[in-house]
């Protein structure tokens, strides 16, 4: 019976392993980084439309 239950534990454990890195994958294309050129673009919009409205 305990091997039944080590068993179990090293099964959730090594699962663990192949999990974390879907889970990474899915963070990073979440959230892109701050390098990212459109992001940088879409910024750059955003601020430049700004100071049209406060010159206004």
């Amino acid at each position: 019976m305990l091997g039944g239950i080590n068993t179990a534990l090293f099964l959730k454990g090594l699962s663990g392993f192949f999990i974390l890195p879907v889970i990474i994958f899915l963070l990073r294309w979440a959230f892109p980084s701050k390098k990212d050129p459109q992001e940088i673009a879409r910024r750059k919009a955003l601020k430049k439309s700004l100071r049209e409205l406060n010159k206004k």
